[in-house]
C-alpha cells in the first residue's frame, strides 16, 4: 500500500505465527514460522514501484530489496508483521549502489537455497538438484548447497555422485560432523564386500536342506560392478518324483552360479546383465530399472534361469524362462505401495515347456511409528496361476506330473517391527497371517539379529516359520540360518 511520501507492506495468517527480521544493506530480511503459502508477492515490485526494487521468497522467508534511500520499521504481532517504508533524505554513492547490487545477487542465491529444500522436504528432489547446481554453477564454493546437494544425489540413488559432493564439501568446512557422518554412512553402505548366509531348512514331512551361499559386490570403475552369489544346496529327502516318473530318495548337492554387470547412467537409470550357470543349464538375463523421486520401476527377462523353488528342480535341473515388470512407490511419508507381474515357463534338464504360469505380486505398507522402533503393517498379495502343467505316463502306465506347479493366491497381513538395541546391535522382527485363497493357512513369522563388531564386519542370525506354497503344499517350512558380511 502506497500513501504520500510512505508505503506499507504487511502479511498476516489467520493464527499465530513467529517472526524474525534482518537488515543488510538494502536487504530485508523476513522469516516466519509457517509457510507464506498462495500470497501473490510477485506483484510487489510493480504495487511498491520506487519503494521495493524486488523481491525474493521460498517456502517460509521473503527477501524485500528497499529502492535506493529508503528506509524500514518493522512492527511485528503475533498474527504477522507490517513494514512502514519512508525515505531518508540522503542518496546513495555510486560504490553503496554496487554494495546494494551484490547484496541482492546473495540475497537470490540464498532465496534459491530454501527453495531448493523446500522442494527437498516436499520429495521434489529432481529440480531441487537441478537447482542447486544451477547455484553451484554461479559459487563453486557455496559449501551449504554442495552439502545439500549430496543429499539429494544420495536420495536419487547416485552414491558415486554423492560422494564425490561429501568430499568437496568438506574440502570447503573440513571436519565438518554432520558432513563426515552422511559420507561414512553412505561409504559403508555402498563398499565392496562380500557375504556369506548358511541356511538349514525343513519341511514337514518332507525334505531337509542345507545351504550356503557365497555372494558379493565388487566396483569396477565407470559407474558399473560385478555382482556375484554361488549358492549350493545339500538335499536328503525319503523319496522324490524323477524326470522319468520313478520315486527314490536323494540325498546329494547341487550348485549354482549367477554373476552380473551393473551400469548406472547419468539420468537415474540402472541397467543389469546377467549369466547364470548350474549342472544341466546355462543361461543369461537383462534387466533395466528407472528410478523416480519417489519410485523405482523395473522390467527385464531371464531365459534357462537354474530354478531351484520345486524339489524336482534342484534334483533334476530345474530351469525357469521368465519376464517380468515391478514398480515401487512411496506414496506419502507413510504410505508405501509395490506391484508386479511376470509369465513364468519352468522346465528340467533342457525340457522347457513343463508347465507355465503367471504371477502377481504387490505390498501395500503403512508405517505406524518411524521414531524409535520403526513399526509398519502391511498388507502383501503372492500369487501364481498355473495356465499348463505338463502329465506323463511312468514305465508302469501310472499318470504322474514332472514338475508339480500349483496354483496360488495369498493374502497376508503383517507386523513388522525393527529398531536398533545399541548402537552396533540391531533387531527385526515379522508376525503375520497368510490366507492362501486356493490352499491352506496358517501364521507366519521371522526374526533376525544383527551384530556389527567393527566398522567392516557384520554377523547376523534369523528365523522364520511360513508354509511352503510355492510347492502347492501346505507343509510348515521351519528355518535358520547364520550370515558373515565384511566390507572392504
Amino acid at each position: 500500500m502506497r500513501e504520500a511520501g510512505t508505503a506499507r507492506f504487511a502479511l498476516h495468517w489467520s493464527g499465530t505465527v513467529t517472526t524474525e527480521t534482518q537488515r543488510d544493506g538494502r536487504e530485508l530480511v523476513l522469516r516466519f514460522s509457517r509457510p507464506l503459502g498462495d500470497v501473490p508477492l510477485d506483484r510487489v515490485p510493480e504495487r511498491l514501484e520506487s519503494w521495493v526494487d524486488n523481491i525474493l521468497y521460498g517456502y517460509d522467508s521473503v527477501v524485500l530489496v528497499l529502492g535506493p534511500g529508503v528506509e524500514a520499521a518493522v512492527a511485528t504481532d503475533p498474527a504477522g508483521l507490517s513494514v512502514a517504508l519512508t525515505r531518508s533524505a540522503a542518496a546513495p554513492s555510486r560504490e553503496a549502489q554496487a554494495a546494494n547490487r551484490a547484496a541482492d545477487r546473495a540475497a537470490q542465491r540464498r532465496l534459491d537455497y530454501f527453495r531448493a529444500l523446500a522442494l527437498m522436504e516436499g520429495g521434489d528432489v529432481r529440480p531441487a538438484r537441478t537447482l542447486l547446481r544451477d547455484l553451484l554453477a554461479q559459487d563453486p564454493k557455496d559449501a551449504q548447497s554442495t552439502a545439500l546437494l549430496a543429499q539429494a544425489e544420495e536420495r536419487l540413488g547416485r552414491w558415486r555422485d554423492a560422494i564425490m559432493a561429501y568430499d568437496t564439501a568438506l574440502e570447503l568446512t573440513p571436519d565438518e560432523p554432520s558432513l563426515v557422518r552422511g559420507k561414512a554412512l553412505l561409504l559403508h553402505e555402498t563398499a565392496d564386500r562380500s557375504r556369506l548366509d548358511l541356511d538349514w531348512q525343513k519341511v514337514r514331512g518332507a525334505d531337509m536342506q542345507r545351504i550356503a551361499r557365497f555372494s558379493g559386490v565388487q566396483e569396477l570403475g565407470r559407474s558399473t560392478s560385478l555382482t556375484w552369489a554361488l549358492e549350493r544346496r545339500e538335499v536328503d529327502v525319503d523319496s522324490t518324483r524323477r524326470e522319468d516318473g520313478r520315486l527314490e530318495p536323494f540325498h546329494g548337492a547341487r550348485s549354482r552360479l549367477e554373476a552380473a554387470l551393473v551400469h548406472d547412467w547419468p539420468e537415474l537409470e540402472r541397467s543389469a546383465l546377467a549369466l547364470y550357470a548350474a549342472p544341466q543349464t546355462l543361461g543369461a538375463g537383462y534387466s533395466h530399472l528407472w528410478r523416480g523421486d519417489e519410485s523405482e520401476t523395473r522390467a527385464g527377462f531371464a531365459w534357462s534361469e537354474p530354478s531351484f523353488a520345486f524339489l524336482e528342480g534342484i534334483v533334476d535341473g530345474g530351469r525357469r524362462d521368465r519376464l517380468f515388470v515391478q514398480h515401487e512407490n512411496r506414496l506419502s511419508d507413510r504410505w508405501a505401495l509395490s506391484l508386479g507381474a511376470g509369465y513364468n515357463r519352468y522346465g528340467l534338464s533342457g525340457e522347457a515347456g513343463l508347465a507355465r504360469s503367471a504371477t502377481l505380486e504387490g505390498s501395500l505398507r503403512y508405517t505406524l511409528n518411524a521414531v524409535g522402533p520403526l513399526a509398519s503393517v502391511a498388507y502383501v498379495l503372492d500369487a501364481e496361476y498355473v495356465a499348463h502343467r505338463e502329465e506323463r505316463q511312468d514305465a508302469n502306465g501310472q499318470p504322474y506330473i514332472p514338475l508339480p506347479a500349483a496354483t496360488r493366491e495369498v493374502h497376508a497381513l503383517q507386523l513388522n517391527v525393527e529398531d536398533y538395541l545399541t548402537d552396533y546391535v540391531r533387531y527385526a522382527a515379522q508376525l503375520g497371517y497368510a490366507y492362501d485363497r486356493r490352499g491352506r493357512s496358517g501364521p507366519q513369522g521371522a526374526i533376525s539379529l544383527g551384530w556389527e563388531p567393527a566398522d567392516n564386519l557384520e554377523l547376523g542370525f534369523r528365523a522364520s516359520h511360513a508354509r511352503s506354497t510355492a510347492r502347492g503344499t501346505a507343509s510348515a517350512v521351519n528355518s535358520a540360518g547364520l550370515t558373515l558380511v565384511w566390507r572392504y
